[in-house]
C-alpha cells in the first residue's frame, strides 16, 4: 500500500468517525435512558406491589381485630343477659346490636380471610348462634314469669335453673372456640407460630 492509499483510508476513517460519533452518542444515550426508564418502572411496580401487600395486611388485621372484639363483645353481652334473666330482668337491647355487628363483620371477613382462619371464625359464629338459641327461651320464660306475677310451680323453676345452667356452661366453654380463632388469626398474621 502506498502512502496515498493509507492517507485516503485514514481520512475516510476520520470522516466516518466524525459523522458516526453523534449517531453513536445519541444511540448510547437513548439506550441508557431506556434502561433507566425500565429500571424506574420496575422500581415503581415493586413499590406499588409492596404498598398493596401492606394495605391488604392492614385490612386483614383490622378485620381480625373486628372479628375478635365483636365475638368477645357478643359473648359478654349474652353472659350479661343470662345473669339479667336470672334476676328477672329483660335482656339488654345492646346484645342484639352486638349480634348484628358481629354478623356484618363476619360477612365482610368471608371475602378476605383465608379458609383455615375462616373455619375457626365459622365455629365461633355457630357457637354464638347456638348460645343465642339457648338464651331465647330463657328470656321468654323470664318475661312470662314477670307477667304471671311469679306464680309458677317449683317444677318450672327447676327446669329454668337447668336451662340457665346449660346456657351458662355453654357460654363458658365456647371461650375455647374464641381462643382457637385468635390463635389462627395470629398465626396467619405471622405474630405467632403456635399451631391452632
Amino acid at each position: 500500500m502506498n502512502t496515498g492509499t493509507v492517507a485516503l483510508l485514514v481520512a475516510v476513517v476520520g470522516v466516518a468517525g466524525t459523522l458516526l460519533a453523534p449517531v453513536t452518542t445519541a444511540w448510547v444515550s437513548s439506550r441508557s435512558r431506556r434502561q433507566e426508564f425500565e429500571l424506574q418502572q420496575r422500581s415503581e411496580l415493586t413499590k406499588r406491589h409492596m404498598d398493596d401487600e401492606q394495605a391488604n395486611l392492614e385490612r386483614l388485621r383490622d378485620t381480625y381485630v373486628a372479628l375478635n372484639s365483636g365475638a368477645r363483645r357478643y359473648r359478654f353481652r349474652m353472659m350479661e343477659d343470662l345473669y339479667a334473666i336470672r334476676s328477672g330482668t329483660a335482656p339488654d337491647p345492646a346484645t342484639e346490636v352486638a349480634r348484628v355487628e358481629f354478623q356484618d363483620t363476619y360477612a365482610k371477613a368471608q371475602m378476605l380471610v383465608p379458609d383455615d382462619v375462616l373455619r375457626r371464625c365459622q365455629a365461633v359464629r355457630v357457637a354464638l348462634a347456638d348460645a343465642r338459641k339457648l338464651l331465647i327461651p330463657l328470656a321468654g320464660d323470664a318475661g312470662d314469669a314477670r307477667d304471671a306475677g311469679d306464680a309458677r310451680d317449683a317444677g318450672d323453676a327447676g327446669d329454668d335453673q337447668q336451662k340457665w345452667q346449660e346456657a351458662h356452661t355453654f357460654l363458658m366453654e365456647m371461650w375455647e372456640a374464641i381462643l382457637a380463632m385468635q390463635r389462627a388469626m395470629r398465626q396467619d398474621l405471622g405474630i405467632s407460630t403456635t399451631e391452632s
